[in-house]
């Protein structure tokens, strides 16, 4: 699962660019994606710590004022501007940059590692409804860059939206996911990370794992696997479909939200 999440306040100008973002994402169609979790979050941090918990991948949008242009569109790693939480009687001083310290300490690995942070630099954040032109602009263009970043994390090599099926017991991959991420693999160890599915390649079968089982003339795979996926709370009349994307830094498969007992 991956979170796109717009934080700010619609009701102060420009510091509603993330909401805006999330509209406009809306407006394409994203929300009906089952790997993707849309939010306006607003100003509540702690909204953006349960929405995240158990995702793979977080989008955070949010409007800045460093003194650039306006309109300036900044992307940043997570990990650089979360930040400890200070001492307060009040949720309202909670953000988002509080909420990725404090949710990767809460969950650990239950919270996103891969997070990255847009940035749109405001004209104004004085009270009003309408965002400035320059931001206006911004919104759009953050839009087409979310909707690059979940891209890249869901597609094929081809451009191709990937997905794998799981059918009584069997994973099934298709002839273009087992060319584009597995070609040439014999055998695979599958693994269990929250509600993920991890397959891991082992290019001789004759070393261990799950041998991967040409199924049809078209180049289809099968990965016969019943035994695990029953360990894991899958029973046998199971039927679903789950997207996948590589992982290059694991070198291995990710196919999201194939288990129950750890979605969101």
């Amino acid at each position: 699962m991956i979170a796109v999440i717009g934080c700010g306040n619609a009701n102060r100008s420009d510091d509603g660019a993330g909401p805006a973002v999330v509209r406009a994402l809306r407006e394409r169609g994203l929300a009906s994606a089952p790997f993707l979790k849309l939010l306006d979050a607003g100003t509540d941090g702690m909204g953006v710590i349960y929405a995240a918990r158990g995702c793979r991948s977080l989008v955070i949008i949010d409007a800045c004022q460093t003194g650039a242009e306006p309109g300036a569109i900044f992307e940043v790693p997570g990990e650089v501007l979360q930040r400890e939480p200070e001492r307060s009687f009040t949720l309202h001083d909670f953000r988002w940059d509080h909420a990725l310290h404090a949710g990767r300490r809460t969950y650990g690995a239950g919270f996103p590692a891969d997070v990255v942070v847009l940035l749109i630099e405001a004209r104004t954040v004085a009270l009003g409804l309408e965002l400035s032109p320059p931001v206006a602009a911004a919104v759009r263009q953050v839009a087409d860059r979310v909707a690059g970043l979940v891209a890249e994390r869901t597609l094929d090599r081809s451009g191709t939206l990937s997905t794998v099926r799981v059918r009584r017991g069997v994973l099934h991959l298709s002839r273009q996911v087992y060319e584009a991420f597995l070609p040439g693999v014999g055998a695979v160890v599958l693994l269990r990370e929250g509600s993920d599915l991890l397959v891991l390649p082992i290019l001789q079968a004759a070393a261990g794992g799950y041998v991967v089982k040409l199924r049809n003339a078209a180049g289809d795979r099968a990965v016969d696997a019943a035994d695990f996926l029953r360990d894991q709370g899958l029973e046998d009349q199971v039927e679903l479909e789950a997207p996948v994307a590589w992982v290059a830094e694991r070198a291995c498969l990710r196919a999201a939200d194939v288990f129950p007992g750890m979605r969101t």
